[in-house]
């Protein structure tokens, strides 16, 4: 199984973003209808995609089949169990099929070109079926450790993003992955050393061959103040305040990850 991996990181509205523009669903089969627009005679064309609790949201007791949508998306909550109140806005888990991936990576390209965040990394690994395949991107962090003697010794502790993906094949051809992910980052400094700010997740999700499945909700907040003031007239004692300002600003950065299974068979060639 060839797992293409993309660590992506963007300010918080992305995520939100990419819920409501792939996060689309044709209502009218769901209540009863014909599916799809009308092109003449009997023939329709269908918008695939769903979402979790749809089957409330249209007033089913049992949520709609999933098979042959282009995507589904899980959002992070649905305020209400009424139809007004479902929302797919935030992207907790997603499901893109393989037929979706060309929207999602105008999308991520989109989001680099308006500086609206950035691709950090794309790692790609193979590994074979329900054999674990790791991904880890990071630093090591130094610390002092205390020795049976009574010396110190220095040891490194790690402060990285770690992606374990276990692939498993079903006979029909799509991909169980069990995934964990953890990430780390350095936190305050303590007279023994730096400490770990550790997020983790984990989940199991069935991905068709070549789909895509999105894993956020990680998010990161940067505080951060400017000073803008007149040149020596903004230095002077007390009265400089009169000429100069502070500007305090908050950004709120999400961690995206895109996981793509690609089933590999001796005759396939990997692009």
């Amino acid at each position: 199984v060839l797992i293409e991996a993309r660590i992506v990181e963007a300010n918080d509205k992305f995520g939100r973003s990419l819920g409501v523009k792939l996060g689309v669903n044709d209502l009218r089969g769901q209540q009863g209808g014909i599916p799809g627009y009308s092109v003449g005679g009997n023939n329709y064309v269908t918008m695939g995609g769903n979402y979790s609790g749809i089957g409330s949201q249209t007033n089913q007791g049992v949520a709609a089949n999933y098979n042959n949508t282009q995507f589904v998306n899980l959002p992070a909550n649905t305020s209400s169990d009424s139809f007004s109140g479902g929302t797919a806005a935030t992207v907790a888990l997603s499901l893109f099929s393989a037929t979706a991936n060309r929207f999602l990576n105008l999308e991520l390209s989109a989001l680099e070109s308006d500086g609206k965040g950035k691709v950090v990394s794309s790692p790609r690994v193979i590994t074979a079926d329900q054999v674990k395949a790791l991904i880890e991107q990071g630093e090591e962090l130094p610390y002092q450790v205390a020795t049976a003697s009574g010396a110190t010794s220095i040891a490194f502790r790690k402060a990285n993003l770690k992606l374990e993906v276990t692939p498993q094949i079903t006979p029909e051809g799509n991909v169980i992955l069990s995934v964990d992910i953890n990430k780390d980052s350095r936190g305050t400094l303590t007279p023994q050393g730096y400490a770990i700010n550790t997020k983790h997740v984990q989940t199991q999700v069935l991905v068709e061959n070549g789909g895509t499945v999105v894993i956020g909700g990680i998010y990161t907040q940067d505080e951060g103040e400017s000073v803008n003031k007149v040149p020596v007239l903004g230095d002077v004692p007390y009265l400089g305040n009169l000429f100069k300002n502070k500007t305090r600003t908050t950004s709120k950065t999400e961690l995206l990850i895109f996981l793509t299974p690609k089933v590999v068979s001796e005759r396939t060639t990997v692009r």
